[in-house]
């Protein structure tokens, strides 16, 4: 098997003290940037969290030396790096702040970890809240800072996703030839975050905004409009894409939907793609339902994995007797190299 590994979905843990410095005119002379909260909160859960976290699979303290460590045991080739507390960034209700966080994220993402190692591929934050500010500031990522895309909070923006409100920004993302990730772990409103149970709200609060957005994206013609749009669905899993498509044809075949293609179809593109972890057995079933080009191997570092567990997730899709040797390649390094254009 091949061993140039790639890591679709990894993440940095911002120093926000750092981050502030990168702000610009005319938040940093107001005197009124407070360090500790600069975005909302990411899962709005208010109740304690009685469990207790499995030790050592969180480490607020890695940075861009205990990333690199990562990458050189694991035998990874490359992670693509996305935000940690940035997941709640569609929840910004202030446009110039969602624009001057945007900037400030990804210099400071530029300067720590891009000009690090060119081991590390960066995913920007763009402020999806003023559409025009968003598309200049994916071409000033992609193409003066060298990402290889940008994120798509699953959660928070009005309207949706797949509004012709954001088109702008699906048809710069097809010119430049770059990826747009959909990513999961922003919870509120969904009905989750009422959970009394922490556990129960992220199991269901990963996946079903990422079936919200594709199912958005198919339905209301963004696929069709931009037909060499490469879109990213992650952390989520990939049970969420039997449901959607089973539930969209049966749409067609009782609701009155009109579409172009066949809902399955949109997913054998290649042009979407879904993050898939190594035990769920829900992975082979899609695999049989649309073929193993769209699922890449993510770790998630360091939010669910140590330095000291590392190699847990890899081991179990290698060790898999479901899956095909060459879907195991394609899911470990080979897709997510076609997706980020790596």
């Amino acid at each position: 098997m091949a061993k140039k590994r790639v890591d679709c979905d990894g993440h940095v843990m911002e120093v926000t003290d750092e981050l502030i410095s990168f702000v610009g005119e005319p938040f940093k002379t107001t005197g009124h940037m407070n360090p500790r909260r600069v975005l909302p909160s990411l899962d709005r859960f208010h109740t304690p969290r009685l469990e207790e976290r499995k030790p050592g699979t969180f480490d607020p303290s890695v940075g861009p030396e205990k990333w690199l460590q990562f990458l050189d045991k694991t035998g990874l080739e490359s992670s693509v790096l996305f935000p940690t507390e940035g997941l709640a960034y569609g929840q910004v209700a202030f446009p110039p702040w969602a624009i001057a966080y945007a900037r400030a994220y990804n210099d400071w993402l530029y300067a720590k970890y891009l000009k690090f190692n060119s081991r590390f591929k960066g995913m920007a934050l763009i402020p999806m809240q003023e559409v025009p500010a968003a598309v200049t500031e994916l071409r000033r990522a992609v193409k003066e800072l060298g990402m290889v895309g940008a994120m798509l909070p699953s959660n928070g923006l009005n309207p949706h996703l797949s509004a012709k409100h954001f088109w702008p920004v699906y048809e710069e993302a097809a010119k430049l030839d770059c990826a747009l990730a959909v990513h999961g772990g922003c919870y509120g409103d969904l009905g989750f975050n009422t959970y009394t149970v922490f556990p129960a709200t992220r199991a269901l609060g990963m996946p079903v905004p990422l079936a919200i957005a594709a199912t958005g994206m198919i339905v209301d013609g963004v696929l069709d409009a931009f037909p060499t749009l490469r879109i990213g669905f992650l952390e989520g899993g990939t049970s969420w894409i039997p449901m959607v498509i089973d539930r969209l044809e049966r749409e067609l075949e009782y609701g009155g939907l009109r579409i172009k293609r066949k809902p399955a179809d949109y997913f054998k593109s290649g042009k979407l793609f879904c993050s898939c972890e190594g035990n769920e057995k829900a992975l082979s079933y899609a695999i049989e339902r649309i073929g193993a080009e769209p699922f890449m191997f993510a770790s998630d570092f360091p939010h669910e994995i140590s330095l000291d567990n590392c190699m847990e997730e890899i081991d179990e899709i290698i060790q898999r007797d479901d899956l095909q040797e060459e879907h195991k390649t394609a899911i470990l390094g080979d897709n997510a190299r076609r997706f980020y254009k790596i």
